[in-house]
């Protein structure tokens, strides 16, 4: 069976690995880079040193790129891994097989660009791998297997990446290895009916603190920027800044303090905020228009003192 992968970024790369040490992998096609830093330069040179043929396609046109080379390449399947482009309807049942996505998340619960975002804001217990049959509707087609991730409480958005990256090559084996014995005859399953939306890359709104929320509700969307989105958003002194780690603190002892009081300010105690309903939070990393930095020392920078406020 030859299989053609659709895929963006490294950490795909001991995927595609498992496949070629299978003799199952046909070729590999990535967005073209639009300028900027190459995520998936390493992943080309090491796939055209193994003789692999590799495609760079633009977002403009997919069919009339990938229908040619999924004929060249005698493609049964083609597997979709993080690729950020719509495949044309008439793209769909073009290999013998068809197209399936590999999703980083639970569908239909979490059907969008971005599920691990969204799983840990959500705080989740677990993200998922969900294997499904691609058709027009987006995320909509038939489950062919679903495999529980663990989310921890500690886990970023990069930790929970590399643990999908770590479990995928084991469940396209296996997966691959089912759709060479069931084809065309292999069970899928119709996703439940669900009145959850659609969700969207998160927008800034989404990526914003609010001081109100509690801390474990903060510490989540932190986690969840930390590092793809360069951290949560907020502002300080009127200042955009973005954090990328917190950390428990005690409650703070006055319960009328509002949410978003700064209640600690030095080099020596660091950042401490007030949120939720009187709990606090240590503010441990910063990455502002300047830099990364402590909180100890964006306090002693700032000069910041208590009664100071976030926005």
């Amino acid at each position: 069976m030859n299989i053609a992968v659709l895929c963006h970024g490294t950490v795909l790369q001991p995927t595609l690995e498992a496949l070629y040490s299978q003799g199952l992998l046909a070729g590999v096609a990535v967005p073209d880079s639009a300028g900027g830093d190459d995520v998936n330069l390493p992943l080309e040179m090491a796939l055209r040193q193994a003789g692999i043929p590799f495609l760079r396609v633009g977002t403009d046109d997919l069919a009339g790129q990938l229908a040619p080379w999924l004929g060249q390449i005698a493609a049964d399947v083609v597997c979709c891994m993080g690729f950020p482009g719509k495949i044309p309807p008439e793209l769909l049942e073009l290999p013998r097989l068809g197209f399936f996505n590999l999703h980083g998340g639970a569908l239909p619960r979490y059907r969008g660009p971005d599920p691990v975002f969204w799983q840990i804001k959500n705080r989740e217990p677990f993200g998922a791998i969900t294997i499904h049959r691609m058709t027009p509707k987006i995320d909509g087609g038939g489950i062919a297997h679903t495999e529980r991730v663990a989310l921890g409480p500690d886990d970023t958005y990069a930790l929970h990446m590399q643990r999908l990256g770590g479990t995928l090559p084991r469940v396209m084996i296996e997966f691959v290895q089912q759709l060479a014995i069931q084809g065309d005859k292999l069970p899928l399953h119709a996703q439940e009916t669900t009145t959850t939306p659609y969700l969207p890359r998160p927008a800034d709104a989404d990526r914003t603190i609010d001081w109100t929320r509690s801390a474990v509700e903060v510490d989540a969307l932190v986690r969840a920027c930390n590092p793809v989105y360069g951290g949560a958003l907020s502002l300080l002194k009127g200042i955009p800044v973005r954090l990328l780690e917190v950390a428990a603190a005690p409650p703070c002892a006055d319960s009328q303090t509002p949410a978003g009081t700064i209640i600690a300010a030095s080099a020596t105690d660091g950042i401490r905020i007030v949120c939720g309903q009187g709990e606090s939070l240590s503010l441990e990393l910063f990455y502002a228009a300047d830099g990364f930095f402590t909180g100890r020392r964006l306090a002693r920078i700032f000069g910041l003192r208590p009664g100071d406020r976030m926005a």
